[in-house]
Protein backbone atom coordinates (compact mmCIF):
# COMPACT_ATOMS: atom_id res chain seq x y z
CA UNK A 1 0.00 0.00 0.00
CA UNK A 2 1.43 3.46 -0.84
CA UNK A 3 0.11 6.74 0.85
CA UNK A 4 0.88 10.46 -1.05
CA UNK A 5 1.99 12.73 1.14
CA UNK A 6 2.58 16.47 0.70
CA UNK A 7 3.39 19.61 2.88
CA UNK A 8 2.90 23.11 3.25
CA UNK A 9 5.37 25.27 4.98
CA UNK A 10 6.11 28.96 6.11
CA UNK A 11 9.42 28.57 4.05
CA UNK A 12 11.86 26.84 2.17
CA UNK A 13 14.55 26.04 5.01
CA UNK A 14 13.87 24.54 8.65
CA UNK A 15 16.92 25.60 9.85
CA UNK A 16 15.96 29.31 9.49
CA UNK A 17 12.83 28.44 11.46
CA UNK A 18 10.40 27.65 9.14
CA UNK A 19 7.57 24.89 9.58
CA UNK A 20 4.86 22.81 8.50
CA UNK A 21 1.37 24.61 8.19
CA UNK A 22 -0.11 22.04 6.36
CA UNK A 23 0.13 18.24 6.37
CA UNK A 24 -1.87 15.80 3.75
CA UNK A 25 -1.63 12.27 3.40
CA UNK A 26 -4.16 10.13 0.71
CA UNK A 27 -3.80 6.30 0.63
CA UNK A 28 -3.62 4.89 -2.68
CA UNK A 29 -4.74 0.54 -3.25
CA UNK A 30 -4.16 -1.56 -5.90
CA UNK A 31 -4.31 1.54 -8.29
CA UNK A 32 -6.50 3.64 -6.65
CA UNK A 33 -7.08 6.75 -4.62
CA UNK A 34 -9.10 6.15 -1.10
CA UNK A 35 -10.07 9.75 -0.63
CA UNK A 36 -12.26 8.87 1.97
CA UNK A 37 -9.16 7.65 4.00
CA UNK A 38 -7.44 10.67 3.30
CA UNK A 39 -5.92 12.82 5.92
CA UNK A 40 -5.74 16.93 6.11
CA UNK A 41 -4.66 19.05 8.44
CA UNK A 42 -3.43 22.92 8.53
CA UNK A 43 -0.81 22.98 11.55
CA UNK A 44 -0.41 25.63 14.15
CA UNK A 45 3.71 26.80 13.77
CA UNK A 46 3.21 28.76 17.04
CA UNK A 47 5.76 31.06 14.75
CA UNK A 48 4.29 34.20 12.90
CA UNK A 49 3.85 33.61 8.82
CA UNK A 50 5.25 35.76 5.77
CA UNK A 51 3.33 38.09 3.69
CA UNK A 52 4.83 36.07 1.09
CA UNK A 53 4.00 32.75 2.18
CA UNK A 54 0.29 33.28 2.86
CA UNK A 55 0.29 34.85 -0.22
CA UNK A 56 1.66 31.28 -2.51
CA UNK A 57 -0.84 29.08 0.40
CA UNK A 58 -3.88 31.18 1.03
CA UNK A 59 -3.36 30.03 4.52
CA UNK A 60 -3.75 33.28 6.96
CA UNK A 61 -2.50 33.65 10.38
CA UNK A 62 -6.71 33.55 11.45
CA UNK A 63 -6.78 29.65 9.88
CA UNK A 64 -3.64 28.64 11.63
CA UNK A 65 -4.65 30.08 15.46
CA UNK A 66 -7.94 27.57 15.18
CA UNK A 67 -4.92 24.89 14.00
CA UNK A 68 -3.70 21.96 16.27
CA UNK A 69 -0.06 22.13 16.95
CA UNK A 70 2.42 19.58 15.58
CA UNK A 71 2.51 17.62 18.76
CA UNK A 72 -1.28 16.80 17.81
CA UNK A 73 -0.13 16.33 14.29
CA UNK A 74 2.80 14.48 14.57
CA UNK A 75 1.53 11.05 16.05
CA UNK A 76 -1.24 11.07 13.15
CA UNK A 77 2.00 11.27 10.69
CA UNK A 78 3.09 8.47 12.10
CA UNK A 79 0.34 6.45 11.87
CA UNK A 80 -0.52 7.23 8.57
CA UNK A 81 2.76 5.95 7.45
CA UNK A 82 2.95 2.92 9.27
CA UNK A 83 3.47 -0.09 6.93
CA UNK A 84 3.03 2.46 4.00
CA UNK A 85 5.44 3.21 0.98
CA UNK A 86 5.26 6.93 1.54
CA UNK A 87 5.20 8.51 -2.62
CA UNK A 88 6.43 12.27 -2.50
CA UNK A 89 7.10 14.80 -5.43
CA UNK A 90 11.09 15.78 -3.96
CA UNK A 91 10.70 13.51 -0.82
CA UNK A 92 13.87 15.48 0.60
CA UNK A 93 12.08 18.84 0.91
CA UNK A 94 9.35 17.18 3.28
CA UNK A 95 11.00 14.71 5.15
CA UNK A 96 13.27 17.41 6.03
CA UNK A 97 10.72 19.61 7.74
CA UNK A 98 9.10 16.33 9.10
CA UNK A 99 12.33 15.47 11.01
CA UNK A 100 12.41 18.96 12.38
CA UNK A 101 8.97 18.79 13.48
CA UNK A 102 9.29 15.28 15.27
CA UNK A 103 12.37 16.59 17.05
CA UNK A 104 10.98 19.94 18.22
CA UNK A 105 7.86 17.47 19.37
CA UNK A 106 10.56 15.29 21.40
CA UNK A 107 9.53 12.24 18.91
CA UNK A 108 12.50 10.12 16.81
CA UNK A 109 12.10 10.88 13.26
CA UNK A 110 9.64 8.81 10.82
CA UNK A 111 11.51 5.79 9.55
CA UNK A 112 9.65 5.58 6.36
CA UNK A 113 10.53 3.49 2.77
CA UNK A 114 9.44 5.83 -0.04
CA UNK A 115 9.62 6.71 -3.52
CA UNK A 116 9.54 10.27 -4.64
CA UNK A 117 7.53 11.00 -8.34
CA UNK A 118 10.75 13.46 -9.27
CA UNK A 119 12.92 10.34 -9.36
CA UNK A 120 10.50 8.27 -11.25
CA UNK A 121 10.14 11.23 -13.67
CA UNK A 122 13.89 11.70 -14.44
CA UNK A 123 14.06 7.60 -15.49
CA UNK A 124 11.45 8.91 -18.30
CA UNK A 125 12.12 12.51 -19.43
CA UNK A 126 15.69 12.25 -18.89
CA UNK A 127 15.62 15.51 -15.86
CA UNK A 128 13.36 16.23 -12.58
CA UNK A 129 10.41 17.53 -13.44
CA UNK A 130 7.98 19.87 -11.30
CA UNK A 131 4.23 18.51 -10.13
CA UNK A 132 2.71 21.00 -12.30
CA UNK A 133 4.88 19.79 -15.32
CA UNK A 134 4.00 16.54 -15.19
CA UNK A 135 0.45 17.10 -14.20
CA UNK A 136 -0.14 19.28 -17.74
CA UNK A 137 1.97 16.25 -19.30
CA UNK A 138 -0.48 13.63 -18.31
CA UNK A 139 -3.57 15.38 -19.01
CA UNK A 140 -4.56 16.11 -15.60
CA UNK A 141 -7.33 18.60 -14.76
CA UNK A 142 -6.01 18.86 -11.12
CA UNK A 143 -4.38 22.17 -10.45
CA UNK A 144 -1.63 22.25 -8.18
CA UNK A 145 -2.76 25.46 -5.54
CA UNK A 146 -0.19 24.82 -3.03
CA UNK A 147 -2.37 22.73 -0.18
CA UNK A 148 -1.63 20.00 0.84
CA UNK A 149 -4.58 17.75 0.67
CA UNK A 150 -5.11 19.05 -3.61
CA UNK A 151 -1.28 18.56 -4.07
CA UNK A 152 -1.12 15.02 -2.31
CA UNK A 153 -3.89 14.40 -4.62
CA UNK A 154 -1.80 15.34 -7.94
CA UNK A 155 0.99 13.60 -6.99
CA UNK A 156 -0.80 10.52 -6.30
CA UNK A 157 -2.10 10.75 -9.73
CA UNK A 158 1.15 11.37 -11.33
CA UNK A 159 2.51 8.43 -9.11
CA UNK A 160 -0.14 6.20 -10.62
CA UNK A 161 0.46 7.45 -14.47
CA UNK A 162 4.35 6.82 -13.59
CA UNK A 163 3.85 3.71 -12.48
CA UNK A 164 1.97 2.55 -15.48
CA UNK A 165 4.61 4.28 -17.67
CA UNK A 166 7.51 2.18 -16.08
CA UNK A 167 6.26 -0.84 -14.82
CA UNK A 168 4.93 -1.45 -11.56
CA UNK A 169 7.48 -4.41 -11.62
CA UNK A 170 10.03 -1.90 -11.78
CA UNK A 171 9.28 0.09 -8.65
CA UNK A 172 11.16 -1.40 -6.50
CA UNK A 173 14.43 0.47 -8.45
CA UNK A 174 13.07 4.23 -7.29
CA UNK A 175 12.77 2.87 -3.17
CA UNK A 176 14.98 4.75 -0.81
CA UNK A 177 14.60 4.23 3.02
CA UNK A 178 14.60 7.66 4.52
CA UNK A 179 17.92 7.95 6.78
CA UNK A 180 16.93 11.33 8.23
CA UNK A 181 18.14 14.93 6.75
CA UNK A 182 21.29 15.87 6.49
CA UNK A 183 21.14 19.40 8.07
Amino acid sequence: MFCAVDTETTGVNPEDGDRIIEVAMVPIFKGRLILNKAFATLVNPNIGISYGSQKVHKIGVELLERAPSMREVFPKVRYYLKNMIAVFHNGNFDLTFLDFAAKEVGELPIDVTYLDTQDMASEIFGEKKSLEWLAKKFSLTDRINHRALDDAIVTAKVFLKLAKNLGWENLGKFLKKWKGSTI
